[in-house]
Order: C-alpha cells, then structure tokens, then sequence
C-alpha cells in the first residue's frame, strides 16, 4: 500500500504552513467560485475546507480524494476528458514530479479561471528522489507557465532547516490581475455574513 491509499500522506503533512496560506488564498480568490479542481490530491482531504463550493472535484493518477461531496476521477489531466472549465483549480506539490512541467503548466492554465499551484521552493537537486526539477525558483515557474504569476509568496515551515520552503502562486485567467486590500475585505465581509 503508498502512502496515498494508506492516507500516511497527509497525516504526515497535515500541519505544514502552507496548507493555511492556501486555504486563506482559495477564501480570498475563490469566495464566489462555484467550482474548483485539485489536481495531483494524493488523497489529501483539504477540498472539504471549501464547502461553501458546490462543485469539488479531484483528479489524480494514483488516489484521487473524494468523498460525499468531493468526486474523484482516477487519471491525468492530458487523457481524462473534463467537460467543464472550473472557476478555481488547485495543484500543490506537483509540478515538481512531472516530466514535461511546461506542458502540464499549459494544460492547468486553460483548464480553469484561477490557479493556485505550490512546488518546493530551492530544494537541493537530490534531495528528493521522486523530484525531477529541483531546485524550482521563480525563473522555472516562469518558464514553465509563459508568464510570471499574479501573486506568489515563499512560505516558510518552522523548526525545518532542510527543504523548508514553498512557493505558492495564484495564475489568474488575466495576467494584468492585482490581487490586494479589497481582495483581503471581500473574504472579511463574506466571513461576516
């Protein structure tokens, strides 16, 4: 059994930074969204924070999380046949494991409105065995997505010297987009409600 069926995955990783910094970002940028896809979910339940989105669905070559309320599809983003553009799509610590990154960077940028893509930020090259881009820097990303991204931030893991940070950033469907202040009091006032 990996360690994605046996959900060891996201128990060992639950905790980390980042996964906050992305749940207040798809709160932030995906408030109105009415669906999202999380691409490469390794059976991590984190689509359950956004219930307030009726459309949540998950895509992966191994273990796609679903749930009562998430759906699952088993497959990849090139083969499997989506019939819809979503409003919000995820894919956290992925790229770093595909091949051909630029192409899969294309292919998420006309799957949906907004993305939200996190990888190891300056990894050492073999630190990980299962990475095949390290060390991954804002001038891969760029490279790999045609543009630079509307948002980005390095976020920090406390207590970890080694492979410690991650960059997260947002790709909105324009690239002249400003994210800011009345993004953050947008999420406030919907929280209020």
């Amino acid at each position: 059994m990996n360690n994605f069926s046996s959900g060891s995955y996201w128990s060992d990783r639950s905790d980390l930074l980042y996964y906050r910094y992305v749940d207040y970002m798809i709160r932030t940028i995906g408030r109105d969204a009415s669906s999202l896809l999380d691409v490469g979910s390794g059976n991590c339940p984190y689509l359950e924070w956004f219930d307030w989105i009726p459309g949540r669905y998950s895509i992966d070559l191994e273990k796609p999380y679903q749930s009562e309320d998430v759906v699952g599809i088993k497959g990849n983003i090139f083969d499997v046949q989506l019939t819809m553009h979503f409003d919000v799509l995820t894919c956290l610590q992925v790229l770093e494991h595909v091949p051909d990154a630029g192409s899969f960077a294309q292919r998420l940028l006309q799957m949906a409105n907004t993305l939200v893509v996190s990888v190891p930020y300056k990894w050492p090259k073999g630190k990980d065995k299962d990475h095949v881009h390290d060390p991954v820097d804002e001038t891969k990303l760029e490279k790999w997505f045609g543009r630079k991204p509307n948002y980005s931030i390095v976020v920090r893991e406390p207590f970890l010297w080694v492979c410690h940070e991650r960059i997260i950033c947002i790709y909105d469907s324009d690239p002249e987009k400003k994210y800011g202040v009345s993004d953050r009091f947008e999420r406030i006032m919907r929280i209020a409600q």
